[in-house]
């Protein structure tokens, strides 16, 4: 996908973490579209119902994958692009059928373990942990305002 490739470069040299952030912003409306989309399960039947042939399919937990996995990797070295990874978790977890929440709370979770090997004795984890859908945090005196969330079917 060229998004995640766009997002991958931009935490590379020259850093540039907005740019990772626009990036994961159109990859998170892109799953929102899906989340509640039926798959093809690839057998295709002829008049009488038989199965003729079988055709590899993406997956939800493909698409997971390819859309967030690098990413996630390559997050680790931007507060911004791992706050605005997590605010995109909540928001599909929000929006997904039971079915399809376990690859997005695994992706939580590998977020969770790398904050943690970055050194979970560190006074900013917690603040590595905030969901944030713009990736910027909310300022020391005030908290972020997230707007109501709709989902639809």
């Amino acid at each position: 996908m060229l998004l995640v490739d766009i997002c991958v470069r931009s935490l590379s040299d020259p850093f540039d973490p907005t740019t990772a952030v626009q990036a994961i912003d159109r990859l998170h409306d892109f799953m929102r579209q899906l989340v509640h989309r039926r798959f093809p399960s690839g057998e295709h039947r002829d008049e009488a119902g038989a199965v003729r042939l079988v055709t590899k399919t993406v997956s939800w937990d493909d698409y997971v994958r390819l859309s967030f996995e690098e990413i996630r990797n390559r997050a680790a070295v931007s507060v911004q692009v791992t706050r605005r990874l997590r605010a995109c978790f909540d928001d599909l977890l929000h929006c997904a059928p039971e079915e399809r929440r376990a690859p997005l709370e695994r992706q939580l979770h590998l977020i969770d373990a790398q904050i943690d090997s970055n050194g979970a004795s560190n006074p900013d984890s917690a603040v590595w942990r905030q969901s944030d859908p713009q990736g910027i945090g909310a300022s020391r005196a005030g908290k972020v305002t997230q707007l109501p969330r709709r989902c639809l079917p």
